[in-house]
């Protein structure tokens, strides 16, 4: 989940770069195009695209919280830690209207207590 994000955050830059990480099935049934891209244009088709790419890895995110409650350690704050960031940006982006070109979805140093006391407060999964 957190790679995907990582996908979806750079989604501009790895386009510039010739790189697409959405799947073509996604791409083609928002009825996005390419050429929008080459153009520099994130339509409201590619938006689309990205909430549904962005929700499913949302899913992935939750169906592997379990995990950071069954481990000890330094590795349970550090999990914690990056499932929290990672569905921070998820959240970021959405708030962007899923448009990664206008704004780069992003953690920042403001970012930081709210997911350190999350960190700290997290309840265990009752799912």
């Amino acid at each position: 989940a957190l790679q995907l994000t990582n996908f979806w955050q750079d989604f501009k830059r790895d386009w510039t770069a010739g790189r697409l990480y959405i799947p073509l099935e996604d791409r083609d049934a928002a009825g996005a195009s390419d050429a929008d891209l080459d153009a520099g244009r994130l339509t409201s088709e590619w938006r689309t695209a990205l909430a549904v790419v962005s929700d499913r890895t949302r899913a992935l995110f939750r169906d592997g919280r379990p995990l950071c409650d069954n481990v000890r350690g330094r590795l349970k704050w550090e999990l914690r830690i990056t499932w929290l960031g990672g569905t921070a940006i998820l959240d970021k982006l959405q708030r962007g209207g899923f448009d990664p070109f206008a704004h780069r979805p992003a953690l920042g140093a403001g970012d930081m207590p709210e997911i350190l006391w999350r960190t700290l407060t997290w309840r265990q999964a009752t799912d």
